[in-house]
């Protein structure tokens, strides 16, 4: 009888829950989000018809109640005008408002200058402000993206290529049907408020960087999983049974369990953010297993055979199954919300932009070191190289196991004529940062940081190293004990001077350094092997910021957080050389807010 009663409720939830998404389904608005550095959408606002003002109005959602609106749209002169309030963060509604700009009926924006911001296509990519509806909601709800591009030359930008960026997405209510010819969709009015307000909008007043790690999202479908075993055991064995005697045999079962799926859900988060604390990587089996189901829509397959098991086992079979069946609902209905659906991308090591790039053989140049700017001639035959070093280094990584074993051949008079043409041997008072810009300037195309490159590359090939282990196993290369941490004034070698950066052929063939010189050697490294790099201070210290060949790689999902600093739609993320075990992105002692000065390479 209970049980009876129980389904009753549930279907009457399920029921009014139904009926309320469908009125919302016939509401004339459109829902605005915006794409977030991990590739998730995250809802900020909408456009909703305001009756008594007959305009459309613009709200920030993520704003307090107060200073939610933004502002309204019109049309005028053929055009859907879009007017923002002068201040967004103002908490009176009568605030005056201006013309952002505006968008035509092909999906164009443009800003009040009269060039195009951006544009407005459907799903399928195909420009306008209709947007497309899918089957499943029965074409109730239209979906549109909004991109944002830099104005080209012939429209009197600066711009001779248009670099479309995704910038976020709106959903319409309310309009059945296509749109009608030469009328103005809220998709239309919507798009323009998204672009034109992206960065007026303003910033919360904090932010926790800790909090969006210690969420619940990322832990429901690991925490299924694991449940699926562990309810293996307590079907099999009985136990649960009779965890809760009031309630019955059949539904005590079905409680206890769903008790044992949260407190699994828990525990795991647990030991994700003490993993996390202690600086260690757990993230990975996280993506692994919830970016793989969330690839080609099969979490909305998982969801609907485990809700049509789930009614099997309701009206048909009986309820051992339910706990298992409503656990694999609740992990997967998480994911397909929250976590990304971007599917992994695989691709060739001769894809352009993501192989290292192809140097000029040097096989017949051994005597040179590459660099010709400071006047030594590498196809001098008269080069006699007389040393050799060895590096030997290990790749860290939960994944590979690779192990670099490198010779390098120098030439000690070479490097004497180095070190007399060092730009802190020459000008020590001109500065640190302009010092280090020149010998940035003066190490292009070095052959010794290209044979290493080299090698690396032909280790990522034979181990089938991804983009951020590659980029590891460069920065595993510059940090101890390979290249070994001295303070310059204990380097004979150099004059025991206070402030000193080695060329990247003086560290290397000296096999040590302090802070600044193994920066330097790690900057050149990775700027010759294509990444955007960044050469950065602190008060007391030096290292390198390195940025992902592609702004949208994958591993940039769970590293997000991690970023440095952003330039050109490019996320940085720290690399520390002066240690041994640090990864791409941990800061060790050093903080985001110690930074003095930044010196972009490329």
């Amino acid at each position: 009888m209970i049980f009876i009663k129980i389904l009753l409720l549930l279907a009457v939830l399920l029921i009014s829950f139904a009926v309320y998404e469908i009125i919302g389904l016939f509401k004339k608005k459109a829902k605005t989000y915006y794409v977030q550095d991990d590739g998730n959408l995250y809802a900020f606002g909408d456009a909703v018809f305001n009756i008594s003002a007959d305009c459309y109005m613009f709200h920030d959602n993520s704003q307090p109640i107060a200073n939610r609106y933004q502002g309204y749209s019109n049309v005028e002169n053929g055009l859907a005008q879009i007017l923002l309030r002068d201040d967004p963060s103002a908490s009176d509604l009568t605030a005056a408002v201006h013309k952002e700009g505006w968008v035509d009926l092909a999906g164009n924006i443009y800003g009040t200058s009269g060039l195009r911001l951006g544009y407005i296509t459907d799903e399928k990519g195909n420009p306008g402000i209709g947007g497309s509806g899918r089957w499943y909601e029965l074409w109730l709800r239209k979906h549109s993206l909004v991109y944002s591009c830099p104005p080209l030359a012939s429209e009197g930008g600066n711009s001779e290529v248009a670099q479309a960026k995704l910038l976020g997405k709106v959903v319409e209510t309310g309009r059945l049907g296509k749109a009608r010819p030469n009328v103005y969709t809220v998709t239309a009015r919507a798009g323009g408020y998204l672009l034109l307000y992206k960065e007026r909008q303003p910033k919360p007043a904090s932010e926790d960087p800790m909090a969006e790690k210690m969420t619940w999202k990322d832990t429901a479908l690991p925490a299924t999983v694991l449940f699926t075993f562990i309810y293996g055991l307590f079907y099999l064995t009985g136990l649960g049974k009779m965890s809760f005697p009031a309630l019955g045999e059949q539904i005590g079962f079905i409680a206890a369990m769903l008790l044992v799926y949260f407190v699994i859900w828990a525990i795991l988060r647990q030991i994700k953010i003490e993993v996390l604390l202690e600086g260690k990587a757990f993230d990975d089996f996280l993506m692994l297993t919830n970016r793989n189901t969330g690839v080609g829509g099969l979490n909305n397959w998982i969801i609907l055979t485990a809700s049509a098991s789930l009614l099997v086992s309701i009206f048909i079979y009986g309820s051992d199954f339910i706990p298992l069946q409503a656990a694999m609902l609740i992990g997967a209905w998480v994911n397909r919300k929250y976590v990304t659906r971007e599917p992994w991308k695989l691709v060739d090591y001769e894809e352009e932009g993501n192989r290292l790039p192809d140097w000029t053989d040097d096989s017949d140049h051994e005597g040179g070191d590459g660099n010709e700017e400071e006047g030594e001639d590498g196809d001098d035959e008269s080069i006699i190289e007389d040393t050799e070093r060895n590096y030997v280094w290990e790749l860290d990584s939960v994944y590979h196991h690779s192990k670099g074993e490198l010779t390098l051949q120098f030439s000690t008079a070479t490097i004497a004529t180095l070190r007399s043409s060092n730009p802190f041997r020459i000008t020590p008072n001109k500065g640190h940062m302009a010092n280090v810009a020149e010998l940035f300037d003066a190490c292009k195309d070095n052959r010794k940081v290209h044979h290493v490159l080299r090698y690396i590359d032909n280790m990522a090939r034979e181990d089938g190293l991804g983009e951020l282990e590659r980029m590891q196993f460069i920065l595993d290369f510059v940090q101890m004990p390979n290249i070994a941490y001295e303070y310059d004034e204990k380097c004979d070698e150099i004059g025991n001077p206070r402030d000193y950066a080695r060329f990247p052929d003086e560290t290397l063939f000296d096999g040590r350094g302090d802070c600044d010189c193994k920066a330097v050697l790690a900057a050149v490294l990775f700027r010759e092997a294509g990444y955007k790099t960044a050469y950065l201070v602190t008060p007391s210290h030096a290292a390198i910021a390195v940025a992902f060949k592609s702004q949208a790689a994958s591993e940039l999902v769970e590293m997000a957080g991690q970023s440095l600093i952003t330039k050109d739609g490019h996320m940085y993320f720290f690399c520390e050389t002066t240690g041994d075990g640090f990864k791409i992105g941990d800061l060790g002692d050093t903080t985001k807010e110690s930074v003095e000065d930044i010196l972009f390479l490329n």
